[in-house]
């Protein structure tokens, strides 16, 4: 909780932000709601440090499912991300720290979160992290904030 609080003000601000960096912003955004989505996206987050992605044990994780409006959305995410870390050779096939970058509603219901996954290179002898970055679309339904994943 304590690096969320960190993170608040700068997220607030970036939060306001229409797409492109404009300092418009295209509808006010009420604080509450601002701060509500920043919790719900930290805590998904930071459910995925140290967790093997590719594994069973975030397949089945049903709290990590309660981020998804279902499961095809779910598993597209998951397929996605492991993809990723599969490819960049992270440890593991995890990450060791994700870190959320910036957040900003670009539409009514909305948000896009830039994240980035660190982690160590599967070959012991590579120093330094590995780096990814990736964007995710979240998409409020019914009051709740889901994540939307790209498609395959």
């Amino acid at each position: 909780m304590t690096r969320l609080r960190g993170a608040i003000l700068p997220l607030l601000a970036c939060a306001c932000i229409g797409p492109g960096g404009g300092t418009h912003p295209l509808e006010p955004v009420d604080e509450r709601d601002i701060v509500a989505f920043a919790e719900r996206i930290s805590a998904f987050y930071q459910r995925l440090e140290k967790l093997p992605l590719n594994s069973l044990i975030a397949f089945e994780d049903p709290e990590l499912r309660s981020y998804f409006e279902d499961e095809r959305e779910f598993s597209d995410y998951f397929a996605s991300v492991a993809a990723q870390v599969r490819e960049a050779s992270l440890r593991h096939t995890r990450a060791e720290r994700v870190l959320i970058r910036e957040f900003r509603f670009a539409d009514d219901g909305l948000a896009e979160v830039d994240i980035t996954l660190e982690g160590r290179h599967k070959r012991g002898l590579r120093w330094g992290l590995i780096e990814l970055q990736r964007t995710d679309t979240w998409r409020r339904v019914g009051g709740t904030w889901s994540l939307t994943p790209d498609k395959l």
